[in-house]
């Protein structure tokens, strides 16, 4: 699968950088995991992460209900003290999202419809989003200063990072995953998550591929 950014996008954002994880099992410990992914403090500044994705939400026009994944998953945690288990995968990346203050999704590979994914600015009048927990509701995407994910021509994950498409998610029977870390911040944090990501998979499941990567003004594009 090719993987890339537009060249727009990081001519705005030079801080960028997106982390990539794509791993293969062939069994997963779910209990397991459940020891690892306990909440902990953020080792982020929460209110520094927070300014900086709500100025890039801003600059789409988001709405105020739309926020950066990582500031909803806090939100959560300051409600309730912990967040609810969903899954193998999702609990390990939302347990590093809000431990290292990044943004984070997946995908199913089994389920993307291309073998290309793009980060890139919104196509006005386009294929329609299929929000995740809504199947077969079709969302037009409307304003042009929306930054999306898209695969091929078909939108799964909509400003930048605030809402996953229902066709790619993950669930419990997945088993080949593409990881997504969207981060402003330094490449050592970033290193550091993506580092303890791939540490808790190899210790509660059964590898089978595994690969890691980074993208930024540096380097757009790569091969997972």
């Amino acid at each position: 699968m090719k993987i890339s950014i537009q060249e727009e996008i990081l001519e705005k954002y030079p801080n960028y950088k997106m982390g990539l994880v794509k791993v293969k099992v062939a069994s997963k410990n779910c209990e397991k995991v459940q020891a690892f992914t306990k909440y902990e403090k953020s080792i982020a500044d929460e209110a520094e992460v927070e300014k900086e994705w709500l100025k890039v939400f801003k600059d789409m026009n988001a709405s105020d209900r739309r926020l950066p994944s990582i500031v909803a998953l806090w939100n959560i945690i300051d409600r309730f003290g912990e967040l609810k288990p969903i899954n193998y995968f999702v609990d390990i990346y939302n347990y590093i999202s809000v431990k290292y203050g990044i943004p984070m999704g997946g995908y199913d590979m089994a389920k993307l419809p291309n073998e290309e994914l793009t980060l890139k600015y919104a196509v006005v009048g386009g294929t329609k989003f299929e929000p995740m927990g809504l199947a077969g509701q079709l969302e037009k995407i409307k304003d042009p200063a929306e930054v999306c994910y898209y695969c091929g021509d078909v939108p799964v994950c909509r400003y930048w990072n605030n809402k996953d498409s229902e066709i790619t998610k993950i669930d419990e029977n997945s088993s080949d995953v593409l990881i997504m870390f969207d981060t402003l911040g330094t490449n050592e944090n970033l290193q550091e998550a993506i580092s303890e990501l791939v540490k808790i998979i190899k210790e509660t499941s059964d590898v089978i591929e595994l690969k890691t990567e980074i993208l930024n003004t540096e380097k757009a594009n790569c091969e997972m």
